[in-house]
């Protein structure tokens, strides 16, 4: 026997075929231009189509899918930790940052309660479950149960015990408490004595962090195309279990995707003053890699940078879209738990009256504080409410099949009603820039931008029809100086202490940075960017 017997030939024409598809998504990026949103949805049907061709025998591509998410998990922590510190460092207002909390927790607990009347308002009338026999597996229940905590672990949990080990460990809120913290610290000293090299470290870090995301978002095309082949692979092998529960299992897709586009969309229209079409437009790309990785955590970094695109500001996106991860969560500690309780009544055929479905409901909403952000927590949220409400664990592990599948629109609803939330909470809170939503609106597209990083810059001069001064708290990172040349139609920028020359370039219709070394557009308003011109 020879040392290639060993090789799975399936395996081989499957990586083959990646290859090539790989190649396909760089030439339509490279060659024809194809903008990001639509680049990712063509990679998720080539993924499709993939895992279809191969009869589900993709498991060999497993690898590529886990390296991205590992990559993009990575930056999760310190994106987060830099990210908050400075932008609460540059508002130097904790009274403004103060409504930001309260507002990011109101509206992201108002999106799941909307979610959980909105499940059992359509699943109680359906008598979902009624007939259908459900196993009683007490085994595998008590490893669900082991999944969850009592109400004071997860009060306790809320806060930091050593901050290595939250970072390590992805731990939302704890980041989130310390990072505050410490940057109040800094604002509070800085009253008193120069804090500027403090402030400036962390500013500088948050350029090397968002330029690191940067690289990794470049390569959620690709890695579309693997994890949409081995969802779709993962799908269709658990198609005979999944037969008998059709019903939640198409329920569960439809009142997520009404959650997440028809829920979000009133939202933004009514209280954000935003286009529905051109903020699902933007954020595209977020939600396809949140269906596809079902981890609202790994999109993050996604998350922030396009609704950056359409006028977010820094201080909000980098506050509100993180706590998103953690709290609400309609898809996951909405939708999901409230379904499946709502099935399990009724095929034990339980006698349930208003005042208890009210108590449910009111269960359902607290579940949803301290939920991560990874993929399994919907049905370790519904193991809570089961628990909670006296209805038996181990009822859900014949819905644990269905779980898994409706975790991808799930994940798809955490994260719309987490950048909802965001774009709200910028509205009201003076953080949203409408030259951004214009431009984005005006251009009717939205590209991600090759290796593009994010710096933080400060009273740049811009000279064109009169001088202003440009305070931005998150500004693509291109060392620059500013030199007007308002004749050829374009500012440029120019700055002190850097190497490449960048050019600022304005037009009714776009606002894109080039550089020497990199002349793929970049969208200024990306990663949080609030642009505020005054007078000189």
């Amino acid at each position: 026997m020879g040392p290639l017997s060993s090789i799975d030939p399936t395996a081989v024409a499957v990586w083959v075929a990646v290859i090539v598809l790989f190649a396909l998504i760089a030439l339509l990026r490279v060659a024809l231009k194809v903008n990001f949103s639509v680049l990712t949805i063509v990679a998720l049907v080539l993924g499709i189509a993939l895992s279809l061709a191969f009869n589900g025998d993709v498991t060999s591509l497993n690898l590529l899918g886990n390296i991205y998410i590992n990559l993009i998990t990575a930056l999760v922590a310190p994106l987060i930790f830099v990210s908050i510190i400075s932008s609460i460092t540059y508002v130097g207002n904790l009274r403004k940052l103060r409504g930001i909390g309260l507002r990011s927790v109101g509206w992201l607990m108002l999106t799941n309660l909307i979610a959980i009347v909105m499940t059992l308002a359509v699943a109680i009338p359906l008598h979902i479950g009624s007939g259908v026999k459900l196993v009683n597996d007490e085994a595998t229940a008590g490893f669900l149960t082991s999944q969850t905590a009592p109400f004071d672990q997860v009060v306790l949990n809320f806060f930091p015990k050593n901050i290595i080990g939250d970072l390590s460990g992805n731990r939302v809120v704890p980041i989130i408490i310390t990072a505050t913290v410490l940057a109040i610290a800094i604002v509070s000293v800085g009253r008193k004595r120069s804090v500027d090299i403090v402030r400036g470290f962390f500013d500088q870090t948050k350029d090397v962090i968002y330029k690191a995301v940067g690289y990794v978002v470049e390569l959620t095309p690709y890695a579309v195309i693997v994890l949409g082949a081995t969802s779709t692979a993962a799908t269709t092998s658990k198609a005979d279990a999944l037969l008998a529960l059709l019903g939640i299992l198409l329920l569960g897709f439809a009142l997520n995707f009404v959650q997440a586009f028809l829920v979000n969309g009133a939202l933004l229209a009514l209280v954000a003053k935003v286009p529905p079409l051109t903020f699902f437009k933007a954020v595209l790309p977020a939600q396809t890699a949140a269906f596809t990785t079902q981890s609202s955590v790994a999109t993050l970094p996604l998350s922030i940078r396009q609704i950056g695109t359409i006028g977010v500001g820094a201080d909000v996106a980098n506050f509100t879209t993180p706590i998103g991860t953690t709290i609400g969560m309609p898809g996951c500690a909405g939708v999901w738990p409230m379904l499946s309780a709502v099935f399990t009544i009724n095929a034990l055929g339980l006698d349930y009256g208003p005042a208890a479905y009210v108590g449910l409901a009111i269960i359902g909403l607290f579940a949803s504080i301290g939920t991560a952000g990874v993929p399994g927590t919907a049905i370790v949220t519904a193991t809570t409410v089961f628990t909670a409400v006296g209805l038996p664990v181990q009822l859900l592990v014949p819905l644990v099949p269905v779980s898994n599948i409706v975790g991808m629109p799930s994940t798809m609803a955490n994260v719309s009603a987490a950048v909802t939330c965001a774009t709200i909470v910028a509205r009201q809170t003076g953080e949203f820039d409408d030259d951004a939503l214009r431009r984005a609106r005006s251009a009717g597209r939205h590209r991600v931008p090759a290796a593009a990083g994010v710096a933080g810059v400060a009273g740049v001069a811009v000279a064109g029809a009169g001088v202003a001064s440009v305070a931005s708290p998150v500004a693509f990172a291109a060392p620059a100086a500013a030199v007007a040349s308002p004749a050829a139609g374009a500012t440029r920028v120019a700055g002190v202490g850097g190497s490449a020359i960048g050019r600022l370039s304005l037009s009714t219709s776009t606002l894109s940075l080039h550089r020497s070394d990199d002349d793929a557009p970049v969208p200024i308003g990306a990663c949080g960017v609030a642009d505020h011109a005054t007078a000189a």
